[in-house]
């Protein structure tokens, strides 16, 4: 088991310095596109007809990226109420059973993800004309860096606990 947990561990920490990384370039992307989109609506009255689609859809890949981290740092948003009021055997069966929870619905966000990226990737985007299967392709490879945490998470809950 002490293998598996390195093994998570090492692959949860590769995710996160990869996730991050591509967050700051994406962030620093939206922001400059849509200050330069600003600027020359109001000086120059001219609009770049794909500045909003491309804010648009890296919105979307930081979205999905970022939940990997929130998930990694336990930042997302959950219900205690029942937790507080068990004993502490019952809290660690709850939290395992949770966790594997989130990771079964997270390998189901991924593969189904994968499948509808697949269906649209013939579909264009209005603006920019690339393929829509990149904008929906967001959900599984957020769902992949997320199946990653969770299982780290779902392993260490394992170690921790039961």
């Amino acid at each position: 088991m002490e293998k598996v947990r390195k093994m998570a561990e090492r692959w949860s920490d590769y995710s996160e310095k990869t996730v991050r990384f591509t967050l700051i370039v994406m962030m620093a992307v939206m922001t400059v596109v849509i200050i330069i989109q600003v600027f020359l609506r109001y000086l120059f009255s001219f609009s770049l007809s794909w500045s909003e689609e491309v804010a648009r859809y890296l919105m979307i890949w930081v979205a999905f990226l970022g939940a990997s981290l929130a998930l990694k740092k336990g930042l997302h948003i959950g219900v205690e109420l029942v937790i507080s009021r068990v004993g502490q055997k019952v809290k660690k069966w709850i939290l395992l059973v949770s966790q594997a929870s989130i990771l079964i619905f997270l390998l189901y966000l991924t593969v189904g993800g994968g499948k509808l990226a697949w269906a649209v990737r013939d579909q264009s985007s209005p603006a920019l004309l690339f393929s829509m299967g990149w904008a929906y392709l967001s959900a599984p490879v957020g769902g992949l860096f997320m199946v990653i945490q969770s299982f780290h998470l779902l392993i260490e809950e394992w170690e921790r606990g039961v």
